[in-house]
C-alpha cells in the first residue's frame, strides 16, 4: 500500500466548548485534540485513503472511469485496514458522487442557463412572482427517505459560481448512507456491507438518470 499512495499526511480530531456554571460567572471553555488517523494520496493525487481510528473513507478524483476498479481497489485497502485497526463493527455505510455538469445556454439568444432544460430536478420560480427578477443562483438540498433500501438520499445542487451566465458548471451530488448504531454490521461478516454498497451504486445510476434531460446526456456522452 505504501507505494501505491506515497503520500502520508496526518489527521487531527479538534473539538472544543464554551459554557458557563452560574449566571455571573465567568465564561469557562475546555479544548481537545487527538492524533485521528492519516491520508494517504497516489502519485497522480487521484486516489485519497483517509484511513481514521472512527472510519475509513476512499475517493477517487476525476476523471472517473468505472465502479468495479474504484469498489475492487476499496475493498483491498478496508482488508489492510481492519487487519491493523482489528476493527470490529461498521455502523455507517455510504457511497457519494458530486457530478459537475458543464451546461450550455439553451440557443445563441440565451444569455442564461435554463435548467429545465438539463435537469429535471431544480428550483423553480413562480413566474408570476411579484417584482419579478432573474435568479442568479442557488443552493437546493433534498433529504429522501429510501424505503426499499432502509437508507437515506440526500441530494445537493447548486451552481459552481454565484453567476448562472453561459457557460454554468453545476454540481449534483448523490449521497447515500444508512446507520446502523444499534445494530451494526459485524466485520467478520462485511459481505452484508459491500452488497449494501453495490445497491447503493445501482441505485445511484437510477437517480441521475432519473434527474438529467436528453440534452444534457448528449452532453455526456
Amino acid at each position: 500500500m505504501i507505494d501505491s499512495y506515497p503520500s502520508q499526511e496526518s489527521e487531527y480530531f479538534y473539538s472544543g466548548q464554551m459554557y458557563v456554571e452560574e449566571v455571573g460567572d465567568p465564561v469557562r471553555t475546555e479544548s481537545t485534540h487527538r492524533h485521528d488517523g492519516f491520508r494517504f494520496t497516489s502519485p497522480d493525487k487521484r486516489q485519497v485513503l483517509h484511513a481514521r481510528l472512527d472510519g475509513f473513507a476512499f475517493s477517487v478524483r476525476a476523471p472517473y472511469d468505472r465502479w468495479e476498479p474504484f469498489r475492487d481497489e476499496a475493498r483491498r485497502l478496508w482488508d489492510i485496514y481492519c487487519s491493523v485497526t482489528k476493527a470490529e463493527v461498521v455502523t455507517r455505510a455510504a457511497v457519494r458522487y458530486i457530478n459537475q455538469l458543464d451546461l450550455p445556454a439553451h440557443s445563441p439568444e440565451a444569455d442564461r442557463v435554463r435548467m429545465e432544460d438539463y435537469l429535471r430536478v431544480y428550483p423553480e420560480v413562480p413566474r408570476d412572482w411579484p417584482g419579478g427578477g432573474t435568479m442568479s443562483s442557488f443552493f437546493m438540498q433534498l433529504q429522501m427517505w429510501q424505503e426499499d433500501l432502509d437508507c437515506w438520499l440526500v441530494v445537493n445542487e447548486a451552481p459552481m459560481w454565484p453567476d448562472m451566465q453561459e457557460p454554468a458548471l453545476f454540481q449534483l451530488d448523490f449521497d447515500f448512507f444508512r446507520e446502523q448504531f444499534e445494530e451494526p454490521w459485524r466485520v467478520d461478516d462485511d459481505a452484508k456491507v459491500w452488497a449494501f454498497l453495490e445497491q447503493l451504486h445501482i441505485r445511484k445510476n437510477e437517480v441521475f438518470e432519473a434527474s438529467i434531460t436528453e440534452a444534457t446526456r448528449r452532453l455526456i456522452r
